[in-house]
Order: structure tokens, then sequence, then C-alpha cells
């Protein structure tokens, strides 16, 4: 009962998150790329200025700025513990030598300037992590959302070519 009832909510907002996309009056190909910025912005650790690297990342190619400041909320408050410190595992794995040493409670509680007094390598680490897992997410979201995009307006012409069909055999008195 109660997990019929969190899909249908989950099922909710997929679609809400899709048509606010879809609906942007641009491009396909731009509301892609700028959802794809905004993807690859959202794996960065600047928590501030997801938003604003993923604007400037759209405006530089071309991309919808809508779309990538719309692309940056998957990574959100409420997953960010979770997250983030994944993005520094996955970064520690590519960086030889020694790293500095940080619990998962260190990674949670402390807040980002206290997280850089500890060490400009904890930053650069995670943000290694980040662009590893960003980039493929970026391109896989591209793809996505071009067919997706392409999908929509097609089925919108398709549906407003019926309905004017419809209306003009309406329009037309029957022949006696």
């Amino acid at each position: 009962m109660y997990l019929e009832i969190y899909m249908n909510k989950f099922k909710r907002i997929i679609r809400y998150c899709y048509l606010r996309v879809v609906r942007i009056k641009a491009p396909a190909e731009s509301i892609a790329l700028g959802l794809a910025a905004g993807v690859f912005a959202g794996a960065m650790p600047f928590l501030s200025l997801q938003m604003v690297i993923a604007i400037a990342l759209a405006f530089l190619i071309r991309g919808n700025p809508i779309a990538a400041a719309l692309g940056t909320w998957w990574t959100n408050p409420f997953n960010w513990a979770i997250v983030f410190p994944l993005f520094y595992m996955l970064g520690k794995v590519f960086v030889p030598g020694e790293v500095v040493s940080l619990s998962m409670s260190d990674l949670t509680n402390l807040g980002l300037l206290d997280l850089l007094r500890q060490g400009w390598k904890w930053l650069l680490i995670t943000t290694l992590g980040g662009c590893i897992f960003g980039i493929p997410l970026a391109i896989l979201t591209y793809f996505v959302t071009v067919r997706g995009v392409h999908a929509y307006h097609d089925r919108r012409v398709h549906r407003k070519h019926i309905r004017r069909h419809l209306l003009l055999r309406q329009e037309v008195p029957p022949e006696q």
C-alpha cells in the first residue's frame, strides 16, 4: 500500500521534471546541451556554485541556461551526504600517493569551509571523482534528452495535425 503510494508520487515527480524540460522553448539540441552541462556541474563539489558553473558552461557550449539550471538538481541537499563521499572515494582510486584521510562522518558533518581548511587535496580528489562520474553521465543525458525532446515535439505536432484535420472536416458541409 505505502510502496504503491510512494511509487505513484515518484512517477509524478519524474513526469513533472520531464515536462519541465521538454516544454522549454528552444531547439532539442540546445536543451540537451544545457541539461548535460547542468548534470556535469551537479557532480562538482562546489555546492553554492553549481548553477553558476552550469549556466556558464551552457553559454560556452550554446546550451539552454534554463535546462542547465534544472540539470544541477540531480544532486540536492537530500543526497549530498551520499553522493559527494562517493565522488571522494572514486577520485581517491585515481590519485597516486598519500591521500587526505577523512572519515564518512567528517564528510557529512563538516561544512564546505571546514572541509577546505582540512585541505585542498580533498577538494581536488572530490572534483576529480565528480568529473570521472559527471562526464559519462552528461553524455548519456545529452543523448537521452535529445531523443526525448524530439519525441515530445513530434507527438505534439502530430496531435496538432490531427486536431486541425478534424476541425477542417467539421467545417466542410457534407455533400448531398
